[in-house]
């Protein structure tokens, strides 16, 4: 008996791709493209690991680790990713895709926006660096992509489009984030940190956060335009430094009325 169609195609769709390297066969060009964005971005997206200590009932000090993602946004290491990701962490690990794993000291956090940014001493050959894209200009409707940790499984992937624009969430500090992505792309516990990707591979938002009953993905996911991110880095990666710049600015102006108030008294008490 000859074998059908279907199972000849079958066969050389196997064989093409064993001996093919980069062969794509009968893939949808939607396929094609996922495929595409997570080879390309993956790299660049991190699991975060925090250590926090918590109190039992006899005031006993008790370790726990919570798992969050993050995204790589510059080759000296600084990963963006969700304050409450690293709040009150004692430790921070961040794991690469390549499995290695490295100590991470927190630079700066905007509670209100939900923000962190923390760093990495890894080699720069290590580290693959996510593009911003923009949020402007979004639609509902657009395709995204979510890469991140839920529930710990590392380097997960789901799609999904932009359900709505404008949404306002509340963020841990219990101030509102205006201006949310909202997206039917399936969002998790672990998820929170990782980047929201367009159909070019770019950040056009940072996950946050999820409405469900249940806990896990009910189609309903936030995410923190990429805009608003790029708009707090400076502070977040310039930490206690650039917070502490209107004490200075303070104290550099106290210090010229002072200089100005002797020089005057200076003046007064020279004789005539």
């Amino acid at each position: 008996m000859i074998p059908n169609s279907k199972i000849l195609f079958s066969v050389a769709s196997v064989l093409m791709m064993i001996f093919v390297p980069g062969w794509t066969g009968a893939l949808t060009s939607e396929e094609i493209n996922n495929i595409e964005i997570y080879k390309r971005t993956s790299p660049g997206v991190v699991n975060i690991t925090s250590v926090v200590v918590r109190y039992d009932f006899f005031y006993k000090p008790v370790p726990q680790a919570g798992t969050g993602s993050g995204a790589i946004i510059d080759p000296r290491g600084y990963i963006i990713t969700n304050y409450h990701v690293i709040h009150d962490a004692k430790k921070l690990e961040v794991t690469l895709a390549d499995g290695s794993t490295w100590p991470a000291q927190l630079v700066g956090a905007d509670p209100k926006k939900d923000l962190a940014v923390i760093k990495i001493d890894a080699p720069k050959e290590k580290l693959s660096v996510l593009p911003f894209g923009s949020s402007k200009g979004l639609r509902v409707g657009d395709k995204v992509l979510a890469i991140g940790n839920p529930f710990g499984l590392q380097q997960t992937m789901t799609a999904g489009i932009i359900s709505s624009l404008g949404r306002s969430i509340q963020s841990g500090s219990d101030s509102i984030i205006e201006n949310v992505i909202q997206t039917d792309a399936a969002v998790n516990p672990g998820n929170s940190g990782g980047p929201l990707l367009n159909s070019q591979g770019e950040i056009i938002g940072i996950n946050a956060a999820i409405i469900s009953p249940t806990g896990a993905s009910v189609g309903v996911g936030f995410a923190i335009p990429v805009d608003d991110v790029k708009e707090a880095l400076p502070s977040l990666m310039q930490g206690w430094m650039y917070a502490l710049r209107p004490l200075y600015f303070l104290g550099l102006g106290l210090l010229v009325f002072l200089v100005l108030r002797w020089m005057g008294s200076r003046l007064r008490e020279r004789p005539s």
